[in-house]
Parts: structure tokens; C-alpha cells; sequence
């Protein structure tokens, strides 16, 4: 394990081992939807190269852009920052990975990865060697079909994301921000959102983190906003609508 790391372009992550695809709660919702349970049967009874599991604390990198690693990831748990740095240092969050998620696809083409992925919360991942993928796209074509629909749904989704977040006034950016992340993070009721800190928010909007902070406040002054617990929020969707509406 220490070899595979020292080739891998990461920050160092702790090793959770092998997991049990065949019993995953995500399976169906990751790269192998769709492949039946004789196919699945030979990719977990170990006649490809083996998947880990990792697990990676806030802040730290899966991968980083322009790094080479032959390797894919499916988010397990936690969410995922892939981010690009600017002339000046600044990093711009492109699009948020979220469970179930699969990044890193531009792996499959040869290329170099595209992002810095890095985890806002605590995360863990399956990285999946390219070598598994290659291999069930010569046995199986239609799993390369459904894998190739899953990166362009993730490339449609950054294009929405820039287009509704990065519009607008301040106000309107946090409304949809919060709107945004209550359907990655709602915990059922559809009413609670887990908030990024400012910084976060910040580079995903393309603002300043004062501002963030002002807009939250005056969220939370007007009962929009109400603390849960950690940085899980409840909120009024109406009123944040009508909020967003106001100059």
C-alpha cells in the first residue's frame, strides 16, 4: 500500500482496505449500474486489479489537476470541491461531487485530470483503477455507453451551476447556492441544508467572503436562515425566494 500511494497524486489519505462492493449502498447508483450480478460477480471476485477504499479529512486532495494517476473515483460519503486556480492564486469551485458521484473520468481518454478534487467534509472514495474500467469497456460496451453518459451529466451540471450561480446579485447567488445544496444535503423533510463555510461559498459564487457573511446574517436576522446544529441549517423556502426577489 505505501508503494501504490507513493504513485498516486494525492495528498496522503488513510486506507479503509478493500471494500465489499457486492453489499455497497451506492452500487446502483455508481459506475457499475447496470452490469448484472454475474458481471458484478467477476469484477469483486477478484480477477481485475482491486479497488481500495480511502477515506480523506476535510481539506485534503484526492487528486490534483494536471497529475496522472490511473485511477477514477466514486464518492462513497461527503462532498467533493473540484477546483481550478486562478492567475492569482484564487481557487474557482467548478462544480461540486456529492455520494454516489464519479470524478476523475477524463482518466478513461488519457487525459490529466482537469480539477484539484478536494474534500469539504470528511469523504470516502473508492479509487478505481482505469484498468478495471478498460477492461469491462472490451467485455461489456454498453457499461462504456452508460459511464460516458455519467460524465456528460457532470459536464451539463457545471454548466448549469455556472450559469445559475454565478448570476445575479449577491442575494440572488446565496438563494440559489442554499437551494442548490439542500438537494445534495437535505436530510428528508426538504427544508434543511448543510451550509459551506465562507471561503467555499466564496469561490464558488465569485464573491468576497465578507459578503457571504453579510448575506448569511442578515438570512439569519430574518429568520430565513435558523441554525440546526454544526452546519446544518433550516430555512424558509418561500422567504428566500422573496428575499432573493428584493434589492
Amino acid at each position: 500500500m505505501n508503494q501504490k500511494l507513493q504513485n498516486l497524486c494525492v495528498d496522503r489519505p488513510t486506507w479503509l482496505g478493500r471494500p465489499d462492493c457486492a453489499h455497497c449502498d451506492v452500487l446502483h447508483d455508481v459506475l457499475f449500474d447496470g452490469l448484472s450480478d454475474s458481471e458484478l460477480g467477476t469484477i469483486f471476485g477478484g480477477l481485475y486489479e482491486p479497488i481500495d477504499e480511502f477515506s480523506f479529512e476535510e481539506g485534503v486532495a484526492l487528486y490534483r489537476e494536471g497529475c496522472e494517476d490511473n485511477a477514477v473515483y466514486t464518492i462513497r460519503s461527503g462532498l467533493v470541491k473540484l477546483v481550478r486556480y486562478l492567475p492569482d492564486g484564487r481557487e474557482r469551485i467548478i462544480r461540486l461531487g456529492k455520494t454516489a458521484d464519479s470524478i476523475g473520468l477524463e482518466r478513461l481518454h488519457g487525459r490529466p485530470y482537469g480539477h484539484t478534487a478536494i474534500a469539504v467534509q470528511r469523504v470516502t472514495a473508492c479509487r478505481i483503477p482505469v484498468e478495471v474500467l478498460k477492461q469491462l469497456d472490451a467485455e461489456h460496451p454498453s457499461f462504456y455507453r452508460k459511464l460516458m453518459e455519467r460524465w456528460a451529466t457532470g459536464l451539463f451540471q457545471a454548466d448549469d451551476y455556472i450559469m445559475m450561480l454565478l448570476s445575479g446579485t449577491v442575494k440572488q447567488r446565496i438563494a440559489h447556492l442554499i437551494e442548490w445544496l439542500s438537494e445534495i444535503t437535505d436530510d428528508g423533510d426538504g427544508s434543511t441544508v448543510v451550509l459551506l463555510n465562507g471561503k467555499n461559498t466564496a469561490a464558488m459564487l465569485d464573491i468576497t467572503v465578507e459578503s457571504v457573511s453579510r448575506a448569511l446574517a442578515d438570512l439569519k436576522r430574518r429568520n430565513i436562515l435558523r441554525h440546526v446544529a454544526g452546519d446544518r441549517y433550516q430555512f424558509d423556502a418561500s422567504a428566500l425566494r422573496e428575499y432573493a426577489s428584493t434589492d
